[in-house]
């Protein structure tokens, strides 16, 4: 029998009415109890974590979750946490380039609607997420409105719909039907080495989403604030405006802060194909100027993967 970890960390999942609106307050064993099914999928430890409204989640709670999967990694065979979803595929991201060499599953859940309610998709979410981490699959997942995606390319595009959480640039790895899972192609992905936890984080890193008009001094008050890495959403494949006033020059300004050592990568608005910064001149000057491009990332993907990268050096 299977032995899963359930660490609960809140979220809409875990909430319950309050006189300021939806709260977490039911605990893990409490949730387990109302789906005792869950237990087919093997022997189910609960612990709770923490409990947030996903919105109040920080750099730090990342840590904490990474921490306790650290610390429990060679007592079970998978782990389930629930979270809420609006930030949830940012908490993928960062366990995705925090956990090396995972060798298990690791499967991130939330829901729209509380699992008390009627009509609710908290406990169907719940089986395929156990049964994800029952599965001999390895990585960290997401699991949404039926679906088994790799945490990577997990997105929240839905506010309300059951289907909240999707696969961006990426098929997902199945989908829960029933009580089973249907597979799509899927590998596990190479593991080279020993279970490792990169449990520091770089978080002076930023975020700036290119406008008309944006002002290039806001990327020089940025270095001035101390941050060592700023991740820009650019236009289209990665289009990054220049000009020669200096106030519009957005690619001079990247020139400056890059021989300062500010690392700069570049996703794109669009939610779909990535930046391909080689076709175009705004792209190509970026790059010479000093942009890292980040492929088919996602915003929080980059964002997180920089927040690693510089803390590891």
């Amino acid at each position: 029998m299977k032995r899963i970890c359930w660490l609960a960390t809140g979220g809409t999942i875990a909430s319950r009415p309050s006189e300021n609106g939806l709260v977490p307050g039911f605990t893990a064993k409490e949730m387990l109890e109302m789906v005792p099914n869950l237990n087919d999928y093997g022997h189910i430890d609960c612990y709770d974590i923490m409990q947030l409204d996903s919105t109040n989640l920080q750099p730090e709670d990342w840590q904490y979750i990474a921490g306790y999967i650290e610390k429990l990694y060679e007592q079970y065979d998978g782990f389930v946490i629930t979270h809420g979803t609006d930030t949830l595929n940012w908490t993928c991201c960062a366990l995705h380039y925090m956990l090396e060499n995972l060798a298990k599953p690791v499967v991130v859940i939330g829901s729209q609607l509380t699992i008390e309610e009627e009509n609710t998709d908290a406990k169907f979410n719940l089986n395929a997420a156990f049964a994800m981490a029952s599965s001999e699959k390895i990585g960290v997942f997401a699991v949404c409105g039926g679906q088994i995606i790799e945490g990577l390319w997990a997105k929240k595009l839905y506010s309300e719909d059951m289907r909240s959480i999707q696969s961006i640039n990426k098929m997902p790895v199945a989908t829960f039907e029933g009580n089973n899972i249907k597979w799509n192609e899927y590998e596990n992905p190479q593991v080279n080495g020993i279970f490792k936890v990169h449990s520091d984080l770089e978080l002076k890193v930023a975020q700036i989403k290119i406008m008309p008009g944006l002002d290039s001094e806001l990327l020089f008050n940025l270095a001035k604030m101390g941050y060592k890495g700023i991740v820009i959403e650019a236009y289209g494949a990665g289009g990054i405006p220049f000009a020669k006033d200096k106030q519009r020059d957005i690619v001079g300004a990247i020139e400056e802060l890059s021989k300062q050592g500010v690392k700069i990568v570049c996703t794109t608005q669009c939610l779909f194909d990535g930046v391909h910064m080689d076709r175009y001149e705004v792209g190509i000057k970026a790059c010479k100027a000093g942009v890292i491009p980040a492929g088919k990332l996602s915003v929080e993907a980059a964002t997180v993967k920089l927040m690693v990268d510089l803390a590891k050096k």
